[in-house]
C-alpha cells in the first residue's frame, strides 16, 4: 500500500522528529546576532532592550533567496524575542507601535534567558529544553561534578515525561548549568540553529517558499507546530495571507485571543522590514 504525503505534512512531522540539518548559520552571522544581544562569556540574565543593527537586517534580507535560512533570524529575534532595530528607521513605521525599541526584561526574550520564561532566546521548554540539556551535559560536562551531571540528566528526562521549565527553574543545579552553558558561544550557536531547524525550516516549507508568510508562520510554529500548520494552510489559500495567518493564530485550534494584543505587532516587524529593504535593493 502506498501513501502520498503533502509537503505540509512532511514539514509538520519533521518539526517534531527531524535532527538538526547540516546547514548552519555562518560564524559571521552568529557573531552579529550575539553582538546585537550583547552576549559575552561572563554575561548573565540581565539584558534588555536588545536591537538588531539596521545594516545587519538589510544584510539578512539581501542574502535571500540565495540563503533561505539566515533570514529566519528575523522571525526569531524580532517576532518571537520582540527585539528592536537600531539605526535610521525614518520612513519605516513600527507595526508594534514602539519606535523599533527592544523588549523590557519581562516582555521579551534574551540570549541569556534562564531565570524567567524559558532558556535562551527562544525560551526553550519541555522536550526542546531537554535536548539542549543533553547538549550541555555532553559538550560542557566540566560545568559541574558527576552528581550534577546526573541531576541534569534526570531533569531532562522529567521534561520529556511532561514536566515544564516552570517546574524546574528554581533548581539550583539547573540554574548553574544553564547560566554557564549559555555563556558558551557554541551553545548559543546551537540554540539559534536548533530554532531554525525546528521552527523556521518547516514553516518556510509549509508556506510554499513564501518568505513573507514564513516570517509570520515560524513564530506561530514556535508556539505549536500544528497551530503553525493551520495558519499556513489557511494563509496559502488567501489573498492577504499575512493577516489571515495572524487571524489563524487566534482562531485555529490551540490559538488564543490574547495573542492579538501581545504578539501581532511584533510578528509583523520582520515582514515590514523585509518589504522595506527589498524595495531599497531593487532601487
Amino acid at each position: 500500500m502506498y501513501f502520498t504525503l503533502s509537503i505540509a505534512t512532511i514539514a509538520l512531522v519533521c518539526a517534531m522528529t527531524c535532527p538538526l540539518s547540516s546547514a548552519e548559520l555562518s560564524p559571521a552571522t552568529v557573531e552579529r546576532a550575539l553582538d546585537a544581544g550583547r552576549w559575552n562569556p561572563t554575561a548573565d540574565d540581565t539584558e534588555k532592550r536588545e536591537r538588531l543593527p539596521s545594516d545587519f537586517v538589510q544584510e539578512l534580507v539581501s542574502s535571500y533567496p540565495a540563503d533561505t535560512r539566515s533570514i529566519g533570524l528575523l522571525s526569531l529575534a524580532l517576532g518571537a524575542g520582540k527585539w528592536g532595530v537600531d539605526g535610521d528607521m525614518s520612513g519605516v513605521a513600527d507595526p508594534a507601535g514602539d519606535n523599533w525599541q527592544g523588549p523590557t526584561r519581562a516582555s521579551g526574550k534574551h540570549l541569556m534567558s534562564y531565570l524567567v520564561g524559558g532558556v535562551g532566546l527562544p525560551h526553550l521548554d519541555k522536550a526542546p529544553l531537554a535536548t539542549f540539556i543533553d547538549y550541555i551535559v555532553s559538550e560542557h560536562g566540566d560545568i559541574g561534578p558527576t552528581s550534577e551531571r546526573s541531576r541534569m540528566t534526570q531533569l531532562a528526562s522529567s521534561l520529556r515525561k511532561g514536566k515544564t521549565y516552570d517546574q524546574i527553574k528554581s533548581d539550583a543545579t539547573f540554574r548553574k548549568w544553564m547560566l554557564h552553558g549559555l555563556r558558551s558561544k557554541d551553545a548559543q550557536q546551537w540554540v539559534l540553529n536548533y530554532w531554525l531547524d525546528t521552527y523556521w525550516e518547516p514553516a518556510y516549507a509549509a508556506s510554499g517558499g513564501d518568505v513573507r508568510l514564513a516570517l509570520v508562520v515560524a513564530r506561530i510554529w514556535n508556539t505549536k507546530p500544528r497551530l503553525g500548520q493551520c495558519a499556513a494552510d489557511r494563509a496559502r489559500k488567501a489573498g492577504n495571507n499575512i493577516q489571515v495567518a495572524l487571524d489563524a493564530y487566534v482562531d485555529c485550534p490551540g490559538g488564543k485571543q490574547e495573542y492579538k494584543n501581545r504578539r501581532w505587532g511584533w510578528m509583523k516587524r520582520p515582514v515590514v522590514l523585509f518589504d522595506a529593504y527589498s524595495r531599497q535593493s531593487a532601487n
